[in-house]
C-alpha cells in the first residue's frame, strides 16, 4: 500500500537523518585526542565507543527509512504511468521518488507555484481514486 502522507514524512525523515549521520561522521573524525592519548578531560565515558554506537543507530535508522521508502517508490512507480497528463507525472517523480521539497518543484518543471499544486494535488487524487486499494493519501 502506498500511503503518501507517510511518503512525505519519510522524505523529511531520511533528509534529517542524512544531515544527522553526517555529523556524527565529523564529530568521528574529531576524536583524534582519545585515540592518541591526549588528556581531554574528566569524563569517565569512553568517547570513541559512543561515537561508533551513536554512528551505527543512525546508520540503522537510515537504512530502515530508505527500505521503507524504496518499497513505496517501487509500487509509485507502476502507477506513474496511469496518469495522463506529463506535467503530473513529472511532478510526482520529482516529489516522491527522487524527494525534491516543495519549494524546488515549481523551477525543475517551469510551472508557477500554484500550477505546481495543482497537478501534484490532481495526481495524488487521481491515483488514489484509480487504485484505493494500492494508493492512500492518508
Amino acid at each position: 500500500m502506498i500511503r503518501l502522507n507517510r511518503m512525505r514524512i519519510l522524505i523529511g525523515y531520511e533528509r534529517r537523518l542524512q544531515m544527522r549521520y553526517m555529523r556524527k561522521l565529523s564529530d568521528a573524525t574529531k576524536m583524534t585526542s582519545v585515540i592518541t592519548g591526549m588528556p581531554r578531560g574528566s569524563s569517565q565515558q569512553n568517547q570513541v565507543e559512543i561515537g561508533a554506537i551513536e554512528l551505527a543507530e543512525v546508520k540503522e535508522a537510515y537504512r530502515e527509512v530508505l527500505f521503507e521508502l524504496r518499497s513505496m517508490r517501487g509500487e509509485l512507480e507502476e502507477l506513474l504511468p496511469y496518469l495522463d497528463n506529463p506535467d503530473d507525472i513529472g511532478i510526482m517523480r520529482l516529489r516522491y521518488m527522487d524527494g525534491f521539497d516543495l519549494k524546488d518543484i515549481p523551477g525543475a518543471v517551469c510551472l508557477s507555484e500554484r500550477a505546481m499544486f495543482y497537478h501534484l494535488a490532481r495526481a495524488e487524487r487521481t491515483l488514489a481514486r484509480m487504485f484505493p486499494e494500492k494508493v492512500s493519501l492518508q
